[in-house]
């Protein structure tokens, strides 16, 4: 398990390569790391003579629940250096490593510590880049209805909404569909293929997944 909690460490402190769609293809870039990417999320400079290396008071909040995951994540990160013995510098990239560091000579139970940072990993990556959601166009194959209510009491077509993250290298896996009036969820390869199959085979004129869909 050392090796996965190092991952989720380095995933959160330490920049990555990534494939980046191009007009001719792919390139590489950089990515920074996820606990950067954080901070970026949650501020920017009122003005571009304040640049990045502003004062924190000089920049506009722009995502309340960024701030509000980076000041669980700073604070937790601060109460674990305290607890190991390390240095708290309030910069989670810093204090997270020097955590780690310190525990190593420790026999901490590794499961606890695990959970939490990968549960930061899916949140802030959610965060930085949100999956999208697409209308599937059709009726439900569990209910059969093709419109629903929405919040505003409108009476709309297509009670089918699915969201997915198209970087990942199986769309389906990450993908869920559900129906906005029977409550049917579909999540997993499995499900999606068979909602898929359901769509195909339906009485009702539908769109076939993923490529023919409806961006919301």
């Amino acid at each position: 398990m050392t090796t996965e909690l190092l991952q989720a460490v380095d995933d959160l402190t330490l920049p990555r390569n990534v494939k980046v769609p191009t007009d001719d293809g792919h390139t590489w870039a950089t990515e920074d790391p996820l606990l950067v990417q954080l901070q970026e999320a949650v501020s920017s400079s009122l003005s571009s003579g304040s640049g990045s290396g502003g004062a924190p008071w000089t920049r506009n909040v722009l995502d309340s629940d960024a701030l509000h995951q980076a000041a669980i994540i700073t604070s937790t990160i601060g109460d674990w250096c305290r607890i190991a013995g390390a240095t708290v510098t309030r910069d989670p990239v810093q204090d997270l490593r020097a955590w780690y560091a310190k525990r190593l000579s420790t026999r901490d139970p590794e499961a606890f510590y695990l959970s939490v940072l990968q549960a930061w990993v899916t949140t802030i990556r959610t965060i930085v880049n949100p999956p999208k959601t697409l209308q599937i166009l059709g009726a439900c194959p569990v209910c059969k209805e093709v419109t629903y209510t929405n919040s505003a009491g409108e009476t709309v077509s297509n009670p089918l909404v699915m969201t997915y993250r198209p970087d990942t290298a199986n769309m389906h896996r990450a993908a869920r569909a559900s129906c906005r009036v029977c409550g049917t969820v579909w999540q997993g390869v499995e499900a999606m293929e068979e909602l898929d199959t359901e769509l195909r085979e339906g009485d009702t004129p539908t769109q076939t997944l993923p490529n023919e869909v409806e961006v919301l």
